[in-house]
């Protein structure tokens, strides 16, 4: 019998911040992007199960950003 394991990333949530910021790698003051990503575990190429999130806060125009906790994802996607 053979089984055919592997794991694949998806995003699971993309929305603009309400606040403008400034990037300073490409200089530009836009809304930047808030995104969830999921790593999935795929048994024959189906997605079964999320193995690991990562929540990502970046500019839209030169794609530059960091990484945030679940908390700071929450806290900017919550802000007004």
């Amino acid at each position: 019998m053979i089984f055919i394991f592997g794991a694949n990333d998806k995003i699971v949530k993309q929305q603009q911040c309400y606040n403008q910021e400034h990037c300073y790698h490409c200089n530009n003051t836009t809304k930047w992007i808030l995104e969830k990503n999921a790593t999935y575990a795929s048994l024959f190429f189906i997605s079964v199960f999320p193995i690991k999130t990562r929540y990502i806060h970046y500019c839209p125009i030169c794609k530059n950003g960091n990484q945030l906790n679940e908390d700071e994802y929450n806290w900017k996607k919550n802000a007004h």
